[in-house]
């Protein structure tokens, strides 16, 4: 078995930072020393000197698009992003194609997944009107949970009414599951929407005012409510709405099992960067203004919002570019698991002032808890796999996606952003995935993580 030493660098954990060797046997972390005598007996040392160990970061909210849409991101592409980026497990949502909402097709997508991938993956469920039976089969196939709409999403994956989201979220509480909700009240949004383009609207800032804070904010509020109901734990998805955060507060102070997301491109962007990107800007939900984006922030320092996710959703230029013309012709998504940590840690940790070991629960620990995968992953232990990111916390750089990301079709709405903190090497189950640049290991060395109701054993993932 193979035995690596990560030497000489300041190991950042949820529960500290220390200086410390980090020593590996095969594919999982065996010891923290401080003396060079575990050194000895090394097969590879790797000199951290200068550089923060940290656990791999944990992406709960990905879209790839690979089945059906692989000329935007296919699962190789995707996960290589996410590799420079310190992303060491995704977990990737449903809307491929054919859309997983039969056990037979989630576990179709389960096996593409495990030829293409170079880091850990999960995969969620889907919880629409015709799943709602399936929602066992999918569960004993791996499903990690179980994901629902509320507003309109895509015509072969049909948002939820409440009778549907309830039912659903009784079945998943039935298993024990997690149940992940994008709240948006969809008469509000299609109402809004009507009355915009029948007032000629086709600017950027229409999107906003098409899907304004309240479309999310009372949203989220039937969603715990319901959840309460249910007796599921529920995940709100890519909370941007400090009310929205402020609701999710409410619920953990009854004690309610309630988490919450934030995405990159709702903490470092806002309506003026809408208006500059055009439909290169357009997710749902919507960028906002800058007096939003800084109380959600509170939510971040304060540790009320759990996670950080990149809510990745790639798409070509071709089909982007019709929204400089009507933003509405734009497909919805931003794509940026390469840069979201880097960009976020930036942020936080020499901007804000975020201490270390609170932005290595925010990107990793906290997402492995929700999902069921601590302390295998998320934190750096004796017994946790060895997903291990060394950085250059000082390294400052630009970000230029057509040089540097390894997307099918580069592009990023931070280009051109200064970030100080760089990616130095990526370690996934003790191989280096990511270093100098490169990618290091061939597709499928990304393993399958199955969930708790799973049928498939562990070693055959």
């Amino acid at each position: 078995m193979k035995r690596t030493v990560i030497a000489n660098g300041t190991v950042a954990a949820p529960y500290g930072v220390f200086r410390a060797h980090v020593v590996i046997e095969g594919e999982r972390v065996v010891a923290l020393a401080d003396d060079d005598g575990a050194l000895t007996g090394a097969d590879e040392v790797v000199d951290a000197d200068g550089l923060h160990v940290l656990p791999g970061a944990v992406d709960p909210h990905v879209h790839y698009e690979d089945l059906g849409h692989a000329e935007r991101e296919d699962y190789a592409t995707g996960t290589m992003a996410a590799a420079a980026g310190g992303i060491t497990t995704i977990v990737e949502h449903p809307l491929t194609i054919p859309l997983p909402i039969t056990a037979q097709a989630f576990a179709e997508k389960r096996d593409r997944v495990r030829e293409l991938a170079v880091v850990d993956f999960g995969l969620w469920g889907a919880l629409t009107r015709p799943s709602l039976p399936e929602i066992p089969g999918e569960w004993r196939e791996g499903a990690r949970g179980f994901k629902a709409f509320m507003p309109f999403s895509e015509p072969e994956y049909p948002n939820v009414d409440d009778a549907e989201l309830l039912a659903g979220m009784e079945i998943v509480a039935g298993l024990d599951g997690l149940v992940l909700v994008h709240a948006e009240n969809d008469a509000m949004m299609r109402a809004n929407h009507a009355r915009l383009q029948a007032d000629g609207r086709r600017d950027p800032l229409a999107h906003h005012e098409g899907r304004p804070p309240l479309v999310e904010e009372e949203a989220v509020h039937r969603a715990i409510f319901l959840a309460q109901q249910a007796g599921v734990r529920l995940q709100v998805v890519h909370v941007s709405s400090p009310v929205s955060a402020e609701l999710v507060a409410g619920a953990k102070a009854r004690a309610q099992r309630v988490t919450m997301e934030v995405c990159s491109h709702h903490l470092l962007l806002d309506l003026d960067d809408l208006v500059r990107l055009g439909p290169y800007g357009r997710c749902a939900p919507a960028l906002r203004d800058r007096a939003l984006v800084e109380r959600l922030w509170d939510h971040v320092l304060s540790g009320n919002a759990d996670c950080l996710i990149s809510d990745h959703a790639p798409y070509t230029r071709e089909e982007k570019e019709p929204g400089w013309e009507d933003i509405f012709a734009a497909p919805l998504g931003l794509q940026n698991i390469q840069e979201t940590v880097p960009a976020v840690l930036s942020e936080a940790l020499h901007v804000r002032g975020m201490p270390l070991d609170a932005f290595v629960r925010f990107a990793s620990t906290n997402a492995a808890r929700i999902v069921g995968l601590f302390p295998r992953k998320g934190t750096i232990l004796p017994g946790s796999d060895a997903d291990i990111v060394l950085w250059d916390l000082d390294a400052e750089w630009t970000v230029d996606s057509a040089s540097q990301q390894f997307s099918k079709n580069p592009w990023s709405p931070f280009d051109g952003r200064t970030v100080r903190g760089r990616v130095v090497r990526t370690l996934v189950r003790g191989e280096t995935v990511y270093v100098d640049g490169e990618i290091r290991v061939e597709p499928g060395h990304g393993r399958f993580l199955p969930g708790a109701g799973a049928l498939v054993p562990a070693a055959a993932s």
